[in-house]
């Protein structure tokens, strides 16, 4: 495991990232279908990481990378805990942010 995350984790990090951002927007853009203010609602931290994880996992299924990331010897549960583990810095920064 620790050779696959070394192996995942250059190229996976900056995606993760942005798929950890783009998970937060939707969040706070949600309530303004129902007519709310933009942001009024906060996601848990909690909720927020796991999904991150799987949208990082459907980002690898749909650019049709699991192949390379299989021959790599790279299983799904690492892609997906890498993922996840991106969103939890940030969402510490952003806790500390709006205190």
């Amino acid at each position: 495991m620790r050779a696959a995350a070394r192996i995942a984790g250059p190229v996976i990090a900056p995606r993760a990232v942005i798929v950890w951002g783009l998970t937060r927007l939707v969040f706070a853009a949600l309530p303004m279908a129902i007519g709310e203010p933009f942001g009024s609602v906060s996601p848990s931290p909690i909720a927020v990481v796991p999904l991150a994880g799987v949208l990082g996992l459907i980002d690898v299924y749909v650019r049709g990378e699991r192949i390379l990331w299989g021959n790599l010897g790279i299983k799904p549960t690492v892609l997906y805990s890498l993922y996840a583990a991106a969103a939890i810095p940030a969402e510490l920064l952003l806790s500390f942010a709006l205190r």
